[in-house]
């Protein structure tokens, strides 16, 4: 059996066997049981889906759901994204994780190794999906008038020369609120939106940690800027 740096490392498309009939049958099973269940509206990703380079894909985020939202939006391609440390500590879970493209990072820590691999999965035009806010929130609360995000983003698109698609996704806090045991079935909508670059001329000149505060400032503002899907 194949270490879990392996899957990290490598394609995710690459190679055949129990990983990719996971990968295939996960999707399909999740895409046939979500769509109708939460009546799925999605604006914008097969523009998306056409691009040919690889990108990163930033949204907001409010469950745990997101990422399963993202992957029926995106296929047939795939979207690796970037897990806590943590999550990977689950024995059951971390290997089936693995096989679906996921890859750990150390919050908090400005782990290189993480944006190392980030870069390397963009260069090999993979997709990857990060959340700028790093945890769920149930709001949009500002401090000091900005979103609370983590620059990591901006670091990775720099160092592969990649562009950042903004996502937004609605309603999916709602499936389980807050001091409710039961899930609930909202209408779940997603949004893409325009490719955006570090090598826009507004970033021209600015320094290093200035321009990269505010790449990531204004991904967001572009993440919540994008019109709700009818």
């Amino acid at each position: 059996m194949q270490p879990l740096d392996y899957f990290y490392d490598n394609p995710i498309n690459k190679g055949k066997g129990t990983p990719r009939v996971f990968d295939h049958i996960f999707a399909v099973v999740i895409r046939i049981v979500f769509t109708p269940l939460f009546r799925c509206k999605i604006k914008g990703a097969a523009k998306i889906c056409s691009l040919d380079e690889g990108f990163i894909l930033a949204g907001n985020h409010r469950s745990y759901l997101d990422p399963l939202f993202v992957m029926i939006a995106m296929r047939p391609r795939t979207v690796r994204f970037i897990g806590k440390e943590e999550f990977f500590k689950l024995k059951g879970i971390r290997r089936g994780a693995s096989w679906l493209g996921v890859y750990p990072v150390k919050r908090d820590s400005g782990d290189i190794k993480a944006i190392k691999r980030s870069a390397a999965m963009l260069k090999r035009n993979e997709i990857v999906g990060i959340f700028p806010e790093g945890t769920r929130g149930r709001g949009e609360d500002l401090v000091d008038g900005q979103r609370k995000v983590h620059e990591g983003i901006a670091m990775i698109a720099s160092l592969a020369k990649a562009r950042v698609v903004p996502l937004r996704l609605w309603n999916t806090e709602k499936i389980s609120p807050e001091g409710s045991k039961l899930w609930r079935l909202p209408k779940i909508k997603l949004a893409f939106g325009e490719p955006m670059s570090l090598d826009d001329p507004a970033y021209e000149g600015l320094p290093k940690s200035e321009k990269a505060k505010r790449f990531t400032q204004d991904i967001m503002t572009a993440i919540y800027a994008l019109p709700e899907p009818e």
